[in-house]
């Protein structure tokens, strides 16, 4: 059984996040854009340095997960703190 973060987690990642991104749709496919030119020109450096952008990715793809699922424990909180009102 998953758990009710796990629930929540992708209860907000269907129905939500989705919402709250078309503000800044245009800002996330730039910067993806920019990243992407980046990444092809760092890895023109050599083998080395593309194995260095693969673990670079993994590990902000890391920070990403922690912030996301930080922010949304946040957020029940400021739920259930609203609702003991």
């Amino acid at each position: 059984m998953e758990s009710l973060i796990d629930a929540l987690t992708l209860y907000a990642a269907e129905n939500l996040i989705p919402h709250f991104q078309k503000e800044t749709a245009a800002q996330t496919r730039a910067a993806w854009y920019e990243a992407d030119k980046l990444t092809s020109q760092l890895k023109t450096l050599g083998p080395e340095a593309e194995n260095w952008i693969d673990e670079l990715k993994a590990e902000l793809l890391k920070i990403d997960i922690n912030q996301e699922r930080a922010v949304l424990l946040a957020g029940i909180s400021i739920g259930l703190e609203l609702g003991r009102l």
